[in-house]
């Protein structure tokens, strides 16, 4: 692929309040690298992105830079007035701050200069407000070097809507290096930007810096993660939950040139790092992603068809419906669990969804891309068991399974007895046969049997009233012999197991008529525990 030499790139500013009338951008020189992934080869990853013109481009190059009190921040090197002083190195007058009002649909207005006091004979770039825009951190060139930006933080006048004050450079600025892409989280803590200071990986890399209750500075350090290589990353900018991190890089799989990328912030930094595919990034450069919401931002970018170098698109994300669903299921069965309580934990470890499962152990939750979540379900009896998955934006359907373990049955004593204290076992209609889910329960009294090897017990079965006495009593003592069987199909010995079916004669509740709750409940086995065994 031909190599194209490009200007350097500019940092965004966001500033303001109050717009006045017009003016042009900051650069930063870079050559586009040769395109180590195809167009094809990338793909669209997923992502779908529609990519619309904005109303602001001029004939020189625009950047997009921020969002500021519903105004779109961006610098720009169009002319202004009959004569308009040039940057020596590329030619176009020197950048400048405007704003302009954002419509309905997110197209933006004529720009108007951002504040006179800024815009002065030099290239100015992005900039970055605190959340209540008393506070401004924006970049200029650096005297004498129109390549190189320095970072400078400013206050906006108490008395003066729009009067910025205060102007005061950052003191790790240098002319060494140079300083770009400020962008501030929005509780104030946090300042990310790209420099090509001592300690890179390449040539620029994205590094961030704490600012203290006190108005100092932290350590700078590399962003954690990934995010950084050999090659340049620029521009970034959190997402609107701050879940994420946009930036644009010449050193991971690109397109083309500088392409934009997305990341997800974990507990192990920024370590997936997402190509946002060939509906936003072309083979030339694509940098200054800015979100306005989840779905709908601005990037620039000097693909073709542009009105001057840079350009300021609009553009949306149309993201595929996702979901995950599975079953609740026993360990050592694999039978699922009704009613069993299903949450859904994302990556910030925030519980994003609860339910319990239906008869067949089923639950669904609708998901988000890019998320590692964590399935833990919980049942009354079991243990708590978690799946751990991780979702991309393509899939619309996952699977995951959660699994419980058992756990043993608990022995109950009263006055009258000691016993093995279990749910009732189901069997199928008018049969000795064991219906499967009963198996869990069988499991249990196992369990219970194996951590106590001195108990022996008692399996006494009943019926309820319903039926023939005779036909009853057996039945009860074909019921209580499958349980037996059962078990020591587990491994339980015989020696330690007595069993006798007492039909309707012994019921828990004395009701005639009975409703079909108290026929359920006479309707069942105990594990009584011999006594003078425990």
């Amino acid at each position: 692929m031909k190599k194209f030499a490009l200007v350097p790139f500019a940092t965004f500013l966001l500033t303001h309040t109050f717009c006045i009338s017009q003016a042009p951008y900051e650069v930063a020189e870079h050559v586009m690298k040769e395109s180590t992934y195809s167009l094809e080869k990338i793909g669209d990853n997923g992502f779908k992105f529609e990519t619309l013109t904005t109303g602001i481009n001029s004939n020189y190059s625009d950047f997009g830079s921020g969002l500021f009190r519903n105004k779109f921040i961006s610098f720009s090197a169009r002319k202004i007035g009959a004569i308009s002083k040039k940057d020596p190195i590329t030619k176009e007058p020197f950048t400048k701050l405007y704003c302009s009002d954002i419509l309905e649909n997110y197209d933006l207005t004529r720009p108007l200069l951002f504040s006179r006091l800024l815009n002065k004979s030099e290239n100015l770039g992005s900039v970055t407000f605190s959340a209540d825009g008393r506070t401004l951190f924006f970049t200029k060139n650096a005297e004498g070097n129109t390549r190189s930006f320095q970072l400078y933080r400013t206050e906006m006048s108490p008395e003066t809507e729009g009067k910025w004050i205060n102007i005061t450079p950052l003191p790790f600025n240098s002319e060494d290096y140079s300083i770009e892409n400020p962008h501030l989280s929005k509780d104030g803590k946090t300042l990310y930007f790209a420099s090509n200071m001592p300690g890179t990986k390449g040539g620029f890399d994205i590094f961030k810096t704490t600012i203290n209750s006190d108005g100092s500075y932290g350590k700078i350090v590399p962003i954690e993660g990934d995010i950084n290589t050999k090659g340049d990353e620029k521009f970034p900018h959190l997402s609107v939950d701050e879940k994420f991190i946009f930036f644009s890089s010449t050193g991971h799989e690109t397109i083309g040139g500088f392409d934009v990328y997305k990341s997800r912030r974990t507990k192990k930094g920024y370590v997936t790092i997402l190509n946002l595919g060939n509906t936003i990034n072309t083979e030339k450069d694509e940098v200054a992603f800015i979100p306005a919401t989840e779905r709908i931002g601005y990037i620039t970018s000097n693909r073709e068809g542009g009105a001057g170098g840079y350009d300021i698109y609009r553009i949306t994300e149309y993201v595929i419906s996702q979901r995950v669903s599975g079953q609740a299921v026993d360990f050592e069965t694999g039978i699922p669990l009704a009613n069993a309580q299903v949450q859904l934990i994302d990556t910030d470890g925030t519980q994003v969804g609860e339910m319990l499962t239906n008869d067949q152990g089923e639950f669904s939750f609708p998901i988000s891309s890019f998320e590692y979540y964590t399935l833990v379900s919980g049942k009354e009896g079991f243990f708590k068991g978690s799946t751990i998955f991780n979702t991309d934006n393509v899939t619309r359907q996952y699977r995951a399974n959660v699994t419980l373990k058992a756990e043993s049955a608990p022995i109950m004593k009263t006055e009258e007895k000691s016993y093995i204290k279990i749910d009732n076992i189901q069997f199928d209609y008018d049969s000795a046969r064991i219906k499967d889910v009963s198996t869990i329960i069988l499991n249990k009294v196992v369990q219970t049997l194996n951590e106590n090897p001195e108990i022996n017990v008692a399996i006494n079965a009943h019926t309820d009233f319903r039926g023939n006495d005779n036909y009853n009593l057996k039945l009860s003592n074909q019921r209580a012999a499958s349980a037996v069987n059962y078990l020591i199909s587990k491994g339980i010995s015989q020696d330690r197991l007595v069993w006798k079916g007492y039909g309707e004669t012994n019921p828990l509740v004395d009701c005639r008529p009975c409703t079909e709750i108290q026929h359920e409940a006479n309707r069942r086995i105990e594990f009584i525990i011999l006594e003078n065994e425990l």
